[in-house]
């Protein structure tokens, strides 16, 4: 059996993202529609013939390499689950910034357990998607990423098909946002049959190709309060709208936007007025999706 592998965890965009209430334990019920970006994936490399114990690096600065970190999460936890005494060492090469409501530590977890699963024989897809769920409300859906519509706390997930993907930026403008300040500052519900109808109108914009209707119909409850706190969201915003994006919105908890263009024409020039040395110095990040 093969001891080291290579495998990609991919970044998702929520294309819809209608927050419809707050449950009694604190969580919140949404409404979602999920898009992964294979364009945009870290990397994880695993050896699992390493010294005893679970072991992580990792190239990016600030992200935590020990067991705060939820792959590392992810793989206690499936060894713990399958009695397995772990002598792994991990690698993780990050392209997906962090907390920018891009899925990057939910997928990294999801992908390591997928791959986990794969790897020993005996895991039920039941188990699996029970330890998903409690290591993060997104985390179940990076088990088999694919476009779905997404509700409950993030459990509740429904492949959609392959829908057509629309020309398609995310910008990370270099500063993360705290997933649980989002929603502390959420300024509005929206009530659950509207969420269904704009998610299930979407749906069918998108399965048509009929991207200006689909950039209309895409919204994020929590993006008003980040756009209020941080001017330079504002400020992205309208120079993607000035290069002939059809909508520009926050993607998940944010920080980073997302803008879906009528064409690779008017994407490849917002790319280029984007990608000015002054943005590549301050770590502003395009990333075509």
């Amino acid at each position: 059996m093969e001891h080291k592998a290579l495998f990609h965890a991919p970044a998702k965009i929520n294309l819809l993202l209608r927050v419809t209430g707050k449950r009694s334990d604190g969580y919140h019920e949404l409404v979602s529609l999920f898009h992964p970006v294979r364009k945009v994936c870290d990397e994880i490399k695993a050896d699992l013939s390493a010294a005893a114990g679970i072991s992580l690096c990792c190239n990016t600065p600030g992200v935590p390499a020990d067991s705060s970190n939820l792959l590392w999460k992810a793989a206690a936890a499936f060894a713990e689950k399958m009695q397995i005494n772990p002598c792994w060492h991990f690698e993780l090469i990050k392209h997906i910034p962090a907390a920018a409501g891009m899925g990057g530590g939910s997928s990294d977890a999801g992908r390591m357990l997928r791959f986990l699963s794969e790897h020993f024989s005996g895991c039920s897809e039941d188990e699996l998607k029970k330890m998903a769920e409690k290591l993060g409300a997104d985390v179940p859906f990076f088990l088999d990423p694919q476009d779905a519509a997404v509700r409950g706390t993030g459990e509740k997930i429904t492949p959609v098909g392959d829908l057509p993907v629309p020309p398609m930026l995310a910008v990370f403008p270099n500063f993360p946002v705290s997933a649980a300040w989002a929603y502390r500052h959420l300024q509005h519900f929206t009530p659950p049959q509207q969420a269904e109808k704009e998610l299930q109108s979407l749906i069918e914009a998108l399965q048509k190709e009929n991207f200006d209707e689909a950039g209309s119909l895409c919204a994020n409850d929590l993006e008003q309060a980040l756009f209020e706190k941080f001017p330079l969201l504002t400020s992205l915003r309208r120079e993607l709208m000035a290069c002939g994006a059809a909508c520009v919105h926050v993607s998940g908890s944010g920080s980073s936007l997302f803008a879906i263009f009528p064409d690779k024409k008017l994407l490849a020039k917002a790319s280029e007025f984007l990608g000015t040395k002054e943005n590549l110095e301050t770590g502003i990040k395009i990333m075509e999706c």
